[in-house]
């Protein structure tokens, strides 16, 4: 199975990759960036709906990411198309594309980006027509400047049907990572949503990432769920200043209704600290077995 990771910020004309997503808040990080980056670099942004609802609806999300939504639909810059919102949507769906990009270069634009979404409802017992146009869809890439998305619910699909799925891409898609030096690198999770931190933090980057942690505390607000999770497993090195910004988070969200910092794959050296200075048993802050 496809098990190869691309940022949505870095992928190029010709990809064709796969977003098995856990949450509707993964989902809508990694497509807000994705029109984001299409509308800048000159693309037609071409969104295959799965519901046949207006614009505003099935993409109001992206407002709230700072697309002027109505701007970008009326100069034809976002394009909605609900043809995949029908039982029989999938068929043709490779000509559609196609054409689309053939519009997209005439009207003076640069390339297309595709997001495509299926249902499982529309999928049905139709999985081979699906996989036909998954291929047929990927003749399309090849010899056009698009590039796009496969969107799939792992909420719904089972395993058995999303493997032969990702195998037809040429690799998966994620969000962007938060941050990223020669030393540290931040990427957000999803479930649970949170921070992933690889590498070190010392005083170079401590400050990118408290901007990091106090933006994902932000987001944990508006959850239903709102305990902030960082997933510590590929930390190697982590200062005291770093660890006090974890208190002090912590303290914070405790004070402010009861909210969590939890803390997954710490350190046995680091719990050592944490425990001689007390900062294990800060309120607000757990550390996970």
């Amino acid at each position: 199975m496809t098990t190869a990771l691309t940022a949505v910020g870095r992928m190029r004309a010709g990809d064709h990759l796969f977003l098995g997503y856990g949450t509707d808040e993964e989902r809508d990080a990694v497509l807000a960036a994705f029109v984001l980056d299409g509308l800048a670099s000159g693309h037609r942004c071409l969104v295959l709906a799965p519901v046949d609802a207006p614009p505003d609806v099935t993409l109001g999300f992206l407002e709230h990411s700072g697309v002027d939504l109505l701007g970008a639909l009326t100069e034809r810059h976002l394009v909605v198309d609900t043809q995949l919102a029908t039982a029989d949507g999938l068929w043709d769906v490779d000509d559609l594309v196609r054409r689309e990009a053939q519009r997209a270069v005439a009207d003076g634009l640069l390339g297309l980006r595709v997001s495509m979404e299926i249902l499982h409802s529309h999928a049905g017992d139709a999985f081979k027509t699906l996989k036909d146009s998954e291929v047929l869809l990927d003749q399309v890439f090849g010899t056009h400047p698009v590039l796009g998305i496969c969107l799939y619910d792992r909420r719904v699909f089972a395993r058995r049907e999303l493997d032969p799925l990702d195998d037809l891409h040429h690799g998966r898609v994620g969000a962007d990572p938060v941050w990223q030096d020669e030393l540290l690198l931040i990427s957000r999770t999803f479930s649970p949503p949170g921070l992933a931190l690889t590498g070190d933090v010392d005083d170079s980057n401590v400050t990118a990432f408290a901007r990091a942690l106090h933006a994902e505390t932000l987001r944990a607000a508006h959850r239903a769920v709102t305990d902030t999770h960082l997933d510590l497993r590929g930390l190697g090195f982590v200062d005291v200043c770093a660890l006090r910004l974890l208190v002090f988070t912590a303290l914070g969200l405790s004070a402010a209704g009861g909210h969590r910092l939890v803390l997954h794959g710490v350190a046995p050296h680091v719990r050592k600290v944490m425990r001689v200075t007390g900062w294990d048993r800060v309120p607000g802050l757990e550390l996970a077995l």
